[in-house]
């Protein structure tokens, strides 16, 4: 039955304050206070100063179901007698300040009521007018309390619906916006300029969410030095501070703490940062773990990619999804990821040829291994092939194999360089690019044109290693054309003989650092191979000796031959003999060059080009002369 003194009885709004409920009751009734109420219902004041306060009572004299004052009650959930509850949302009562008034007057001034987010302790400012939350009166400058006139009335009767500027950060606004909206029930759109995990928060549930803040907020505080009594405000804006450009400041905030460790950690990351650690992955106050997924993989990124002096326990890194990429491995690890055995990995590490740590484990100590240097691709799954049958099956000797995978044309890709042999798919792929120079190329008729196949090349016993590789280079940058093959082999690729002898020639001459043989050069200027040593001596020629042979400069004989020329290349041109040219050379006053030859008696005759043309005219004005009946042999002779 209803008390006759209780004139009004407004029906609690869904989101409002149970506190804040009984002030505006209070008010719309006439009273000074609350207490009166607490008298009507046979409750002694100090049932208001607890989480457990009993809405029985009260329903009774503000005629309003039970119901609808259980559902913004603080009393325990059913089943856990040592909690609380804020609308419905489970929370401990250290969670909730139920005796100290914060609020937003503004926020009041809208709403007409209290919401019950400023129960939070965490809740001291409010996200919608950028200030901080009313505490205090600010005319008698004190506390405020419950136990008080109106909503926005103080005891002394001052107002308490002043405005404040704004002094709350964009990220801190953002972080109070998540909070209030996750107590509440409610989304909103908030901005989040500086990345904070806004979703993943928000998918927590309110008590892991406050738990969370406080221990990121507490451990960026002790990493700045502050140790002295902390208010909730500092607790929220170092909390801030941590979820902004998510993870990167938490990686820093853990890296601050890594700081005051000894030199030489011992144990697991996790062990070596237990307190963070339990108060985040081993609190059974944020739960379900799964809903700290997130703050795993910042904690897994931390440890694998930045931290570097312990290992993480295997089950923390499988409970987390994200990237798989891992600066820090342990040597197991590392053996596995070139696909190699452990002691031909720790053979590696000792060489020094990869960065590596020892971490003590009790009495044991693990190797923590770098891995941020290019190590090239571990061991793909899939048949590893020896020199000679990888050799066989692309139809080239296993020296030229193994010239090709130095210089990168033959790619590895799925085999390990510290693994020896050949992995069958990049030995399918390059047989593949040879035989894709042949498919792309259009078929001739060989019956007009010499041809040599790739396979008499690679047998050809006279030729190095090196001149058989470049040519497979040259066949891969399309220099040497590929006209075909018949049973798609690449030892039946069919390459024309005049251009392969036309590459040799100049690959040689490139491999010889632009030098020619004797041979090659008496060739090229039409006189004896003996000839060419005399040329040097006389200094006409540049050259040098060798290992393999005497080796002329390339350029020398070119400047050479454009200046001279032998008379026995003329001779038969002319119809005389080169003892002949020498005699009318003589009678014309013709300058002569005279070489010797080895292993010969007489000289080899040079002439300047530029006097070509008058020895011409002079055998010429003698055919046509009185004794034109003569061949120019009989009239050399008779001069």
């Amino acid at each position: 039955m209803t008390n006759p003194l209780l004139v009004r009885h407004p029906a609690p709004h869904s989101t409002e304050s149970l506190m804040g409920y009984l002030l505006r009751l209070s008010e719309q009734n006439g009273y000074s206070t609350p207490w009166s109420l607490c008298s009507f219902a046979a409750m002694k004041q100090n049932e208001f100063r607890t989480s457990g306060l009993s809405v029985k009572k009260l329903a009774a004299i503000v005629s309003r179901p039970y119901s609808e004052l259980d559902a913004i009650a603080f009393s325990a959930p059913p089943g856990h007698s040592r909690w609380a509850r804020l609308l419905g949302n489970p929370v401990v009562p250290t969670d909730l300040d139920v005796t100290g008034p914060a609020f937003c007057p503004q926020c009041v001034t809208e709403k007409g009521f209290i919401e019950a987010h400023w129960h939070l302790r965490l809740m001291v400012a409010c996200p919608i007018h950028l200030r901080i939350a009313a505490l205090a009166c600010p005319v008698c400058e004190r506390h405020l309390r419950w136990f008080r006139p109106g909503l926005l009335e103080c005891e002394c009767r001052a107002s308490l619906s002043h405005k404040l500027p704004p002094a709350l950060s964009q990220s801190e606004v953002s972080l109070f916006a998540v909070i209030r909206s996750r107590a509440l029930g409610c989304v909103s759109g908030w901005e989040n300029p500086d990345h904070l995990p806004l979703n993943q928060l928000m998918a927590m549930n309110l008590r892991s969410m406050l738990s969370v803040i406080r221990v990121l907020g507490k451990y960026r505080l002790m990493a700045n030095g502050n140790t002295a009594t902390l208010d909730q405000l500092q607790i929220v804006s170092a909390a801030t501070e941590v979820l902004r450009q998510w993870p990167m400041n938490f990686i820093q905030l853990m890296s601050d703490l890594g700081e005051a460790l000894p030199a030489s950690p011992s144990g697991g990351v996790g062990r070596q940062f237990e307190g963070i650690y339990r108060a985040l992955f081993k609190n059974k106050a944020v739960e379900p773990h799964q809903q700290a997924d997130f703050l795993k993989s910042a904690f897994v990124e931390f440890a694998t990619n930045h931290w570097g002096r312990g290992f993480v326990d295997h089950k923390l890194i499988k409970q987390v999804s994200g990237p798989t990429r891992r600066r820090y491995v342990t040597q197991s690890e590392f053996a596995a990821k070139l696909g190699v055995q452990q002691r031909t990995a720790a053979r590696f590490l000792k060489a020094k040829q990869i960065a590596a740590d020892r971490v003590r484990c009790g009495r044991v100590e693990r190797v923590i291994v770098d891995v941020s240097h290019d190590i090239g691709p571990g061991t793909r799954p899939g048949r590893i092939l020896r020199n000679r049958v990888a050799a066989r099956q692309l139809g080239v000797p296993v020296s030229v194999l193994n010239a090709l995978r130095r210089t990168g044309e033959l790619e590895v890709r799925h085999l390990s360089r510290f693994r020896t042999g050949w992995h069958e798919k990049d030995v399918e792929a390059f047989r593949g690019k040879l035989l894709s120079l042949v498919r792309s190329t259009v078929e001739l008729e060989f019956g007009s044109v010499k041809i040599i196949t790739v396979g008499a090349i690679m047998r050809n016993r006279h030729y190095s290693s090196g001149v058989k590789a470049d040519f497979v280079r040259a066949l891969l940058s399309k220099q040497i054309p590929a006209f075909g093959n018949e049973n798609a082999t690449i030892g039946e690729i069919r390459i024309d003989l005049y251009l392969y002898k036309k590459w040799v020639e100049t690959a040689g001459s490139q491999a010889a650092g632009n030098t020619r043989t004797p041979t090659e050069v008496a060739k090229s200027l039409r006189c004896d191979r003996g000839t060419i040593p005399g040329l040097m001596q006389l200094g006409l020629l540049q050259g040098t000796r060798t290992p393999h042979g005497l080796r002329i400069d390339e350029d020398s004989a070119t400047r050479f031959g454009r200046e001279y020329v032998t008379l026995a290349s003329h001779a038969k041109r002319l119809g005389t003999s080169t003892r002949a040219l020498m005699r009318s050379c003589k009678q014309n006053g013709v300058y002569m060059l005279l070489v010797p030859v080895v292993r010969q008696a007489g000289p080899q005759p040079f002439i300047r080009v530029a006097d070509l043309a008058s020895l011409r005219r002079s055998v010429q004005s003698q055919i046509q002369g009185p004794d034109s009946e003569k061949t120019p042999r009989q009239l050399a002779g008779s001069g």
